[in-house]
């Protein structure tokens, strides 16, 4: 069973998106989380079923709903590095999140 290690912006992605999903149904956060994170470990268990893109630094990316999981693999597993709801501006926020290393 792989591993799936969660960067800080990881963490607070996915606590926004419990908190925003929260204002209108507590329980549905709950089970939402559980579903973002049991794909996650699917992620971890079989790191390449994601798509590789040059273009956000070589990170792979796997969608869930209206969410996209941006992970590094390594050899345990994967380093999830952001959870990005796919409206928003993804390549800013990951350029950002790039530079600021």
């Amino acid at each position: 069973m792989g591993i799936a290690r969660f960067t800080p912006l990881a963490r607070n992605d996915l606590k926004a998106i419990r908190d925003f999903i929260a204002l209108d149904k507590a329980k549905a956060a709950s089970q939402y989380m559980s579903i973002l994170k049991q794909n996650c470990q699917r992620l971890a268990d079989f790191p390449l079923m994601g798509v590789q893109h040059p273009e956000y630094h070589g990170l792979y990316k796997f969608p869930v709903d209206d969410y996209l999981i941006f992970y590094r693999p390594f050899q345990a597993g994967i380093e999830v590095i952001r959870v990005i709801h796919s409206s928003r501006d993804i390549e800013s926020l990951l350029n950002q999140d790039h530079h600021e290393k």
